[in-house]
């Protein structure tokens, strides 16, 4: 039998103080996104970011939040029940499809428990991030590894007895993948010269890539140069930027509102921003580039004196039909090269 596991970031279980809380306890104690002393930084976050922080973005995800929940999780459970029907005619042997988030429920370990009582031979895990880099994908794997090794020593199994684990670090290569951004943009913008394409990503320190080898920031140019040549947008017209710069260190840039508010001054009139490194809308890109960057950028326009300027974001893919057919085939694909 195989198990096939979709992993995304993860979101709080309510919105409310409590909950708020105890997501960022989680999401940040992992060493990925936080590389100091846990002896350090322990308190740092218990005295100072934990009592505060909550507080100051509850009203965030009370605006996020749906009458029938988290529209994160909501769309994430989607993702997965349409992969698990497109590969249901794809994948000949018996098979389970499951969701983990990489913070919270369902947690990666509850999966990889259901998958060993299962009595699985290989496991296909894959984090929904098209690029990889070390804060989201490479946590999601590492933590993947450090479970998977905990729960097969705790059950007694020898390395020939556990199953297989085959793993998808990034897709953005894909055609169909690529395809499917495309046509997402193409749905909601259409180019003419002049406009801007923004595709702007969630940063990440700049020490992950010059230290710890990360490409990411490669991979999301490449990304933004193959999805513009589908879509007929010029080099001059493609802009890269990054968003979510969380403390003083270095990061990755430039950073989307100064970019445009660059762009407004520059007086351009209409622009589309999109951030695929997100399958799945989420607080930063509902809060960052929905409402601060639109913002930023259409009070930037109206002091160039640009007359009706066009902020268009972009949503993310979702269960877009393309998308999760190229994810199938993804699965597909891997399971029958193992």
């Amino acid at each position: 039998m195989l198990g096939i596991l979709i992993v995304n970031t993860g979101t709080a279980a309510a919105p409310t103080e409590e909950a708020v809380r105890a997501h960022l306890r989680e999401f940040l104690q992992d060493r990925h996104l936080i590389n100091v002393p846990p002896l350090i930084w322990r308190p740092i976050l218990e005295l100072f970011i934990l009592p505060k922080r909550p507080r100051r973005t509850l009203d965030r995800y009370i605006d996020f939040w749906t009458p029938e929940g988290s529209p994160f999780m909501l769309e994430s459970q989607a993702q997965r029940d349409e992969i698990a029907r497109r590969l249901a005619h794809l994948i000949d042997e018996p098979h389970e499809v499951r969701l983990a988030m990489r913070y919270g429920q369902p947690s990666i370990r509850g999966a990889i428990e259901a998958f060993l009582d299962a009595r699985v031979d290989r496991i296909i895990v894959l984090p929904m991030y098209p690029q990889k880099t070390i804060p989201c994908a490479g946590s999601v794997l590492d933590e993947f590894d450090a479970q998977f090794a905990a729960l097969t020593k705790a059950r007694s199994l020898s390395a020939d007895a556990a199953p297989e684990v085959l793993r998808i670090d990034e897709y953005w290569r894909e055609p169909g993948y690529l395809d499917a951004l495309a046509g997402s943009i193409r749905r909601c913008w259409s180019y003419r010269p002049g406009s801007k394409l923004v595709m702007s990503y969630h940063s990440i320190p700049v020490s992950y890539v010059t230290k710890g080898g990360d490409t990411y920031p490669d991979a999301a140019a490449e990304t933004l140069r193959r999805t513009a040549e589908i879509l007929g947008v010029p080099e001059e017209d493609q802009v890269i930027a990054f968003q979510s710069r969380f403390d003083s260190r270095r990061w990755v840039g430039p950073m989307l509102v100064p970019t445009v508010r660059r762009l407004a001054a520059e007086g351009v009139r209409d622009i589309a921003v999109a951030s695929p490194i997100f399958s799945v809308d989420c607080l930063e890109t509902y809060h960052d580039i929905r409402f601060e960057a639109k913002a930023a950028y259409l009070d930037a326009a109206a002091t160039a004196g640009i007359s009706d300027p066009s902020f268009t974001y972009v949503p993310a893919l979702g269960a877009d039909a393309a998308f999760m057919d190229a994810i199938a085939r993804l699965i597909a694909r891997r399971a029958a090269r193992s």
